[in-house]
C-alpha cells in the first residue's frame, strides 16, 4: 500500500475511533486526538503534571528523575522542572508550548484532564490561578 492510501486509511480509522470514544468519559483522550498529540508529548506532559503534584505537596520528586531523556527531547530545563518550589501558571504555559508546539485554551486542557480524573489536584491548582488571573 502506498503512503497516500495508508494516510487516508489512518484518517478514516481515526474518525471511526472518535465516534466510538465517549467524549464525556474520556475528554482528555479526545483532546489529544483532536490536537494530534504524539505519544511522547502526552507522556512528557503527564510526567510534568506528576512532578508538579509533588512540588505542590512538597513531596520527594526523585522518582521522576528517570524521565530526563523524555524531558530533554523537548529542551526542558531539568533544573526548572525539578525546582523545589510550587509551580507557576507561567511555567505550565511554557511547558505546554514546548511540548505541544501549538496554542490552545489552557483551561479546556486542564478541565479535560480533571474530568478524566488525571492529576485532579494539579488541575484544580492551575484552574484556580487561571481564574485569579482573569480578575
Amino acid at each position: 500500500m502506498d503512503v497516500v492510501k495508508e494516510v487516508k486509511l489512518l484518517k478514516y480509522q481515526m474518525s471511526l475511533m472518535k465516534r466510538m470514544i465517549n467524549a464525556e468519559e474520556h475528554p482528555f483522550f479526545m483532546f489529544a486526538i483532536d490536537h494530534e498529540f504524539e505519544e511522547n508529548q502526552v507522556k512528557a506532559f503527564l510526567n510534568i503534571l506528576g512532578v508538579f503534584s509533588c512540588r505542590i505537596k512538597g513531596e520527594d520528586i526523585s522518582v521522576f528523575y528517570q524521565n530526563e531523556q523524555l524531558f530533554s527531547q523537548f529542551a526542558l530545563s531539568l533544573d526548572n522542572v525539578y525546582a523545589p518550589t510550587p509551580p507557576t501558571l507561567e511555567e505550565l504555559k511554557m511547558y505546554v508550548t514546548k511540548i505541544f508546539y501549538q496554542e490552545f485554551e489552557l483551561e479546556y486542557l486542564l478541565c479535560s484532564l480533571k474530568k478524566q480524573c488525571i492529576q485532579m489536584e494539579v488541575c484544580d491548582f492551575f484552574l484556580q490561578r487561571l481564574k485569579a488571573d482573569l480578575k
